[in-house]
């Protein structure tokens, strides 16, 4: 196979065992231009049996989640509890960088497949192996849907109205979770190796990359010693409950009142269309700031409420797109809440060219998938393969192995590779919030050491994205302002449960 030389990860090659949302590290490295071989069962992944299906037609090449999280991928098959399979995987372990699994623990390595044996045939390998609840531990072997992945995780604790039971993310999306985690620390692994020539193996748990997304909700029990409880469409102001989703003339939009600059913006605009309540007129630009409403207790709680309600008789009569365009234009917190239509007909998405148009599973037609979602200036992410059949890279695969027709008809006569090495990754220190993405080294020096990093994100995806590359080694200077600190560093919760800027 000709690789693509202008990808970042041109030269990496791995194997695929993947099942369900796992198959998203692997969509990753294959997108950034690693060559990954999608290895199947001989009757083809359970994932190809994932609705929806094209035109709602169950076929091993029609369902859409497959094809999605399998494009730019290749497929051989091979059946891993025969010894000609496994001598056949043995064989391309030896050629490959990467090998990602999420089978039960225990299970490789009852094939002697698992690190050890691998790291025998090939000292650089890396296993990324993606599991409900990780390698080790009393729930380790255990199974999950992804209602209990979000439940174990505690997303279920926090989503909802507080009347009713929890709810949960309508489409699967825990394993996704884990299986972005499981390319970071891929490419970590891939680092480390780039400095000490030996692989590893990364251990993902779902649980804990669940845990992740609840952003600050984890720490309030300990600090503060109340847990985040569900709100539905409000959440927890300085002492009384704000309303945070609003219904609108065509759908709903999600707003941040309690921020001064944001109300302010609200009411100017009400007092040009001339709809200003008698309560609103007359205040200060300084009347506006939550912790004054807070400051007046009850009162304050009940004159804040009624400005609640006059804005949300305000935004009911206006559309999604012209509360947003004024949002945008007058610089206020809010955002409409998306249904995938809208999604699919963003503007912006549109003009960033993130949608793919590609040939539908019967060519009798096309269908949109989602599109690049790094822009990277020198080595842009491109389509370059259609999501496999079964098996169909068969032949082109074993034939790179140089693989004659006599070993291929045989596989048994191939033969076990002989090198040595590697070293078996133990599980380093529990931490208060542990990392998704469990693993150490034989060495004492940390993966991303050397590496130095100037930091100006703030509030969370900045932040938390910096955090891996300041706990795998990284020297990481954070740069602040002084007239407008990180607003994170003056929301709960607090160390001690008392508010302040550190």
């Amino acid at each position: 196979m000709d690789r693509p030389t202008d990808l970042p990860l041109a030269p990496y090659r791995a194997l695929d065992l993947t099942e369900g949302g796992y198959n998203w590290c692997g969509k990753v490295l294959a997108d950034l231009g690693v060559d990954v071989i999608k290895v199947e069962p001989p009757e083809g992944s359970p994932t190809r049996f994932r609705g929806p299906f094209y035109k709602d037609q169950p076929h091993p090449d029609g369902g859409l989640f497959w094809r999605t999280y399998c494009l730019n991928k290749r497929s051989i098959t091979l059946d891993l509890e025969e010894p000609e399979g496994r001598e056949l995987f043995k064989r391309l372990a030896a050629t490959s960088d990467f090998v990602l699994e999420s089978f039960t623990p225990g299970y490789l390595d009852g094939l002697g497949l698992g690190y050890s044996g691998l790291s025998r045939i090939n000292p650089g390998i890396i296993l990324t192996s993606m599991t409900p609840f990780g390698q080790r531990g009393p729930y380790a072997r255990y199974k999950a849907t992804d209602i209990v992945a979000w439940s174990m995780g505690g997303m279920q604790y926090v989503t909802g109205d507080p009347d009713r039971p929890p709810v949960r993310v309508p489409v699967p999306q825990a394993e996704l979770h884990a299986g972005a985690q499981g390319t970071i620390g891929s490419l970590i692994a891939l680092w480390h190796r780039h400095n000490t020539g030996l692989g590893q193996q990364v251990d993902v748990s779902t649980q804990v990359a669940v845990i992740w997304t609840l952003m600050h909700a984890t720490p309030f029990p300990p600090l503060h010693r109340e847990n985040v409880e569900r709100w539905g469409a409000h959440h927890k102001g300085d002492s009384f409950m704000i309303r945070a989703v609003f219904p609108c003339k065509d759908g709903y939009v999600s707003a941040t009142l309690g921020e001064g600059a944001t109300l302010k913006a609200l009411i100017r605009w009400m007092d040009e269309e001339g709809v200003t309540p008698e309560l609103l007129k007359g205040r200060g630009d300084d009347d506006w700031d939550m912790t004054g409403f807070a400051s007046r207790g009850e009162e304050g709680e009940k004159e804040f409420l009624a400005i609640e309600k006059q804005v949300s008789d305000f935004f009911a009569n206006k559309t999604k797109a012209q509360l947003y365009e004024r949002a945008i234009s007058h610089r206020m917190l809010l955002a409409p809440c998306g249904t995938q239509e809208d999604v699919s007909e963003s503007t912006q998405l549109k003009a960033r060219g993130f949608w793919l148009r590609l040939s539908s599973p019967g060519r009798d037609g096309s269908l949109s998938y989602p599109g690049s979602y790094i822009k990277l200036s020198e080595t842009p992410i491109a389509f370059r393969r259609p999501p496999p059949g079964i098996g169909e890279h068969n032949e082109e695969i074993y034939k790179e192995l140089g693989l004659n027709p006599e070993q291929l008809l045989h596989p048994s006569r191939i033969g076990q590779g002989t090198r040595g090495g590697g070293n078996r990754v133990e599980v380093g220190v529990e931490n208060t919030f542990p990392s998704p993405v469990r693993g150490g080294s034989a060495t004492e020096s940390m993966a991303l050491e050397g590496i130095k990093v100037l930091d100006f994100t703030w509030i969370a995806v900045g932040p938390i994205t910096i955090k891996y590359l300041a706990d795998h080694g990284a020297t990481v200077v954070r740069v602040e302002s002084l007239t407008r600190p990180d607003g994170l560093r003056l929301a709960p919760p607090f160390k001690d449960a008392k508010e302040g800027i550190n």
